[in-house]
């Protein structure tokens, strides 16, 4: 395919013959979601993307020769149910890089998901069929899609006999301050037959704005406008830095899966701002989750999961169940059930309260969610 190389200053233009593809993919996801407790009150919803965010996007790669390939990513998300950009106000929110790729490895830079998201997602409930329900506390630990960072440079080390580590860093770009929204991490992963080993480690410099999104970073005693509306959490974002560490284990033999995934996660020197004046110094958050997954058929599987979080003064339980029936391999139905049952109190000092993420807190200890869906790559 033939390529036209733009005219440089001083430099003449020329034709350069390269093996070149692009590809057009994405996936649309509609559910229906009935919840016992939303602030006091059931409620039955339409949900855009509720086994997995709604997306579209190009990947394209270029043979450079050599075993040198030019890579790129631009990826949105949206939602189904009202068409707008998810994250809102983005175009391609969900990742935007561009990057090299070759015998040494691989290395990217631009819009990408954080460490956790890549080493975490494959061992947790959410993968396994529960989606955004299924998870960590409002996903705080990383181990679905919440966290997407820009200004990202990351290395993907080759695989070597199963093994294969990354590492991560992106520039918070604020000038006469290097650390403000600084972000680094690093993570491995071993696969041996049906066995895989994986960890990894986050640490995100005002996570407010670096990853929840808050407009401008939180001062000492000043007003906050705290993007985080998760009591579990909510008064700990305002935190200089947040980290994130952890990891699990997946086994699949036969026709079942069993998984395991442990995180621990520390917001570290929190700014005591008008709204969260009896924050603590720091907060830390212990949590696990156990999975098994059976397929009945090549076409059904069936899946079951508890998972529980301490807080420094809740704590959180969750069982869960889900199943999926595959019409094609880019076509399938999905089910799931979701309760949760909280005990303590949260980041705010009240009475611990259920709240399964991407819905509204329960008014009491307990929620539960019923949610049935189609969803169709493409």
């Amino acid at each position: 395919m033939k390529h036209l190389v733009a005219c440089l200053p001083l430099a003449a233009c020329a034709l350069a013959h390269a093996q070149s593809s692009v590809t057009l993919y994405g996936a649309v996801d509609s559910a229906l979601t009935y919840t016992n407790n939303q602030g006091g009150k059931s409620a039955v919803q339409t949900y855009s993307g509720g086994r997995a965010g709604d997306k579209f996007g190009m990947r394209g790669v270029e043979d450079l020769g050599s075993n040198l390939k030019a890579i790129f990513v631009l990826e949105a998300g949206f939602s189904v149910e009202t068409g707008a950009f998810q994250p809102a106000n983005t175009l391609f929110g969900r990742q935007a890089f561009v990057g090299l790729s070759g015998d040494w490895g691989n290395v990217y830079l631009g819009r990408q998901y954080s460490m956790t998201n890549d080493y975490f997602v494959p061992l947790s409930t959410s993968f396994l069929f529960a989606g955004g329900l299924g998870a960590t506390l409002g996903d705080i630990d990383g181990s679905w899609n919440y966290n997407k960072i820009s200004n990202v440079i990351k290395y993907e080390s080759p695989v070597y006999r199963g093994f294969n580590y990354s590492a991560m860093l992106s520039l918070g770009g604020t000038p006469g301050d290097f650390s403000h929204d600084r972000t680094y991490g690093a993570g491995a992963q071993y696969v041996n037959g049906g066995l895989t080993l994986a960890g990894a480690y986050m640490n995100m410099r005002t996570p407010a704005t670096s990853i929840f999104g808050a407009g401008a970073s939180p001062v000492a005693g000043a007003a906050f406008t705290n993007p985080v509306t998760n009591p579990i959490f909510q008064n700990y974002v305002t935190a200089t830095s947040q980290q994130v560490l952890g990891g699990g284990a997946k086994y699949v033999y036969g026709r079942s899966q069993w998984s395991f995934l442990y995180s621990n996660v520390r917001f570290l020197d929190i700014v005591r701002t008008a709204s969260n004046r009896t924050a603590p110094a720091n907060a830390a958050f212990n949590n696990y989750q156990l999975n098994y997954a059976f397929n009945f058929t090549p076409a059904t599987m069936g899946g079951v999961a508890w998972q529980y979080s301490a807080s420094p003064g809740g704590h959180y339980n969750s069982l869960e169940a889900g199943t999926a029936y595959l019409f094609s391999k880019s076509t399938y139905v999905y089910g799931m059930a979701i309760w949760q049952h909280a005990s303590g109190v949260d980041s705010t000092g009240k009475q611990a309260v259920a709240d399964l993420f991407g819905l509204s807190p329960s008014s009491n200890s307990n929620q539960l969610a019923l949610r049935v869906g189609l969803r169709k790559l493409f």
